[in-house]
């Protein structure tokens, strides 16, 4: 029988859902309050180099892998340029770490460096080249995987807000909105910063860490960078209109500041940085954009059941996981847990925030 589910959040991860569970068979209905989320804030980054343990260095791994598999079927906004490393560290530890773990990495010389950017006005002695990584464009991905998933039968409701829940005894069953009842076998929640308080309708406790992230754009310039620039300064890459970006925050990827002090004097510091970092390009201030990021408390994943009839997934960093997210939920939506989806999601299942387990009540 046809399976109804009801996703909430139409961002990269409930896009890639939407998209895999349409093309299964699945009935999909995407909800989408319309609310700037971390999706269209988001640096574009594709990488594993950055990780918590080894378990998210495996599960990041496999997101970039599940990115080429899902290329097969849809024509992607990424461009796997890689990335070249040299910010604050001890760039040999992190090289011999990731050796270890398998993942391309190359010491580059500063010579080497200039050839690779030339724009960049002083070279670093020693980089890191990690040939494996990509960007995408996180907007347009969203689009790309929703229209996906509307060719295979999913609908899209833009503008709806989701203000309670349906329940049939212990299980969720639905949503309320604005605009009426809808109800489900399934109700997949992926709505950023905003699980928590959907979280809060269905009676499961969600801790949500602050994390605001600031991100600047400069008006376009002619083509000056070709890699992801993880430098001592910020990461900074260059969009396909020619604008140059970075977060505000130097180590945007482990930043753990839970406030902006001054919107206008934090972007102007960030933009004072990447011209030093490219002292022959001209550059002005185009745009800065304020988002929060969705990190659960511990900073890991957090995905699966809650309740009955109820599935979470919130994360940071969602654009290098939404892929294989999209592979590993709909699969859990569909089939309920498997050997398979287990051995990536074990680590991450959001009763380890509630001592006794999910609740059936």
């Amino acid at each position: 029988m046809q399976k109804t589910i009801i996703i909430v959040g139409a961002g990269v991860i409930g896009a890639c859902v939407a998209y895999h569970l349409a093309r299964a068979g699945a009935r999909v209905t995407v909800v989408d309050a319309d609310r700037a989320g971390a999706t269209a804030a988001s640096f574009g980054w594709i990488n594993a180099s950055y990780f918590l343990n080894e378990d998210h260095y495996r599960l990041r791994s496999e997101g970039i892998a599940a990115y080429h598999r899902l290329s097969e079927t849809l024509s992607l906004p990424i461009n796997w340029c890689g990335s070249i490393c040299w910010e604050e560290g001890r760039l040999e530890d992190r090289q011999e770490a990731l050796t270890r773990l398998g993942y391309a990495v190359e010491r580059i010389s500063d010579q080497q460096f200039a050839y690779l950017e030339p724009a960049v006005g002083v070279p670093p002695k020693l980089s890191l080249h990690l040939t494996a990584e990509g960007v995408v464009e996180p907007a347009a991905l969203a689009a790309t995987l929703l229209q996906g998933a509307r060719e295979a039968g999913a609908q899209v409701m833009r503008g709806v807000r989701v203000i309670g829940v349906l329940q049939d005894g212990a299980r969720v069953a639905g949503v309320v909105t604005q605009a009426g009842e809808l109800r489900s076998d399934e109700v997949f929640i992926a709505a950023g910063v905003g699980s928590r308080q959907l979280m809060e309708m269905v009676g499961f406790e969600l801790p949500m860490l602050h994390r605001p992230a600031l991100v600047i754009k400069t008006a376009p310039v002619a083509p000056v960078l070709t890699h992801i620039l993880v430098s001592e300064i910020g990461e900074v890459r260059q969009l396909p209109d020619g604008a140059l970006t970075m977060p505000a925050a130097v180590g945007h990827q482990g930043d753990d500041a839970d406030h902006v002090v001054d919107l206008r004097q934090e972007a102007e510091a960030a933009l004072a940085r990447l011209q030093a970092l490219v002292p022959d390009v001209p550059l002005t201030l185009a745009e800065t954009v304020l988002a929060e990021r969705p990190m659960p408390g511990d900073g890991l994943p957090a995905v699966g059941p809650v309740r009955p009839g109820a599935y979470l997934a919130t994360m940071h960093s969602g654009i290098t996981l939404a892929a294989i997210m999209g592979e590993l939920i709909s699969d859990e939506l569909l089939h309920g847990e498997t050997n398979h989806t287990r051995s990536w999601l074990a680590p991450y299942r959001p009763d380890r925030f509630t001592p006794s387990g999910i609740s059936e009540t």
